[in-house]
C-alpha cells in the first residue's frame, strides 16, 4: 500500500507538530516547505533566545528527519506553486501564520519599524549594533510581540517606553513578560494611544503625539472599550518607534480564491487552514493543539 502524501506549507510549531503527529501513525509521506533556514516560525525568528532558548526546536528537526520527513527551505510557495501541489499532493495544509503586521497606514523606515520586522533583524540578521544609534524607543502596543521588542530593546538602548491604551489587566501579554519587562527597565504608559508620528524635515522620526484614554464597557474582544480623553494630545519625544499592533493572515498570498470554511477545512479541496493562519496570532500552545487536531482530521479523512 503507497504511502499518502502530505505538504505543510509552514514549519512553525503547528506544522511541525502536525508532522510529528502524522509521523507517530506512519504511512505519510511528508513535505514541508519553509521561507526560513530553520523550523519554528515566530518562535525561531521573533522570540528572542534569552526568553526561549531553541535547543527544542534542533531536537524536533533531527526527529522529523530521522522519520522521513522531507524538509524545502528557502521555499516560499508562489501561486503557481500551490496550483502544482494540490494535483500533486493528497493533502495540503497551511500553516503560514499571520505574518502581515498591522500599521495603520504609518510608513516605515527613518525610525519607524513593524514589531515582527524589528525581532527578525535582532534575532535572525544579529543587527543589534544598528540600534545603538537611538536614544528613546517607543513602543506602541500591550501583547507579547510588544514585550518582546520592548525587553530587547532595553538591553541596546536605556530609555523605553511602551504605550498601551488599556489598563495593566487588560494587557493581553502574559504576566510575566510584563515584570520581567518592569524589572529590566522598560517604563509603561498606561491608558495611552498614539494618534501621529512625527517627523523632522529631513524625515526621520521625532516623537509621537500621544492622547490619555478611558475605560469605557467591554467591547467584542471582552476587554472594556477606550476612549480618548478630549485635549489630553502631548508630544512624547523619541527617536525609533516600534508598531507592535497586532497581525493578520494573507492566504492571497498562495491563491485569490483560497479562504476558510467551517473548521479546519477550506474553498480547496483537501486543503486544510491550520495555526495562526486560521485563528489569527494566538499562542504556542494553542498552535502544537491545532497541530494535534488537524493530524486527527487528516487520519480520519483516509479512513
Amino acid at each position: 500500500m503507497s504511502e499518502h502524501t502530505i505538504a505543510i506549507i509552514g514549519a512553525g510549531p503547528a506544522g511541525y507538530t502536525l508532522a510529528q503527529e502524522l509521523v507517530k501513525v506512519g504511512g505519510y509521506s511528508i513535505d514541508i516547505f519553509d521561507k526560513e533556514d530553520e523550523i519554528g516560525g515566530a518562535i525561531y525568528t521573533g522570540i528572542p533566545e534569552y526568553r526561549m532558548p531553541k535547543s527544542f526546536l534542533t531536537k524536533a528537526y533531527e526527529g522529523l528527519v530521522e522519520a522521513g520527513v522531507k524538509f524545502h527551505f528557502h521555499t516560499c510557495v508562489t501561486p503557481e506553486m500551490y496550483e502544482k501541489m494540490k494535483e500533486k499532493y493528497d493533502r495540503i495544509i497551511v500553516a503560514i501564520g499571520a505574518q502581515v503586521e498591522n500599521t495603520f497606514g504609518f510608513d516605515t523606515g527613518d525610525g519607524v519599524y513593524a514589531g515582527l520586522t524589528l525581532l527578525y533583524d535582532l534575532n535572525i540578521n544579529k543587527n543589534h549594533e544598528a540600534y545603538k544609534k537611538y536614544h528613546h524607543a517607543i513602543v506602541w502596543g500591550g501583547g507579547n510581540v510588544a514585550m518582546d521588542c520592548a525587553r530587547s530593546l532595553v538591553r541596546i538602548i536605556d530609555n523605553v517606553t511602551v504605550v498601551y491604551r488599556r489598563s495593566e489587566e487588560e494587557m493581553p501579554a502574559n504576566a510575566s513578560e510584563i515584570r520581567d519587562a518592569k524589572k529590566e527597565g522598560v517604563v509603561f504608559n498606561f491608558l495611552e494611544n498614539i494618534k501621529d508620528i512625527l517627523r523632522d524635515e529631513n524625515g526621520q522620526v521625532k516623537g509621537a503625539r500621544v492622547v490619555q484614554m478611558e475605560l469605557g464597557k467591554p467591547d467584542a474582544s471582552g476587554r472594556r472599550s477606550t476612549h480618548e480623553i478630549v485635549g489630553s494630545a502631548y508630544l512624547e519625544e523619541a527617536d525609533l518607534i516600534v508598531m507592535a499592533i497586532g497581525q493578520k493572515v494573507n492566504l492571497k498570498a498562495l491563491s485569490d480564491s483560497l479562504q476558510s470554511c467551517e473548521g479546519h477545512s477550506t474553498t480547496d479541496k483537501n486543503v486544510y487552514l491550520i495555526g495562526d493562519a486560521l485563528t489569527g496570532p494566538k499562542t504556542i500552545g494553542s498552535a502544537v493543539l491545532e497541530g494535534k487536531a488537524v493530524a486527527k482530521e487528516i487520519v480520519q479523512s483516509f479512513e
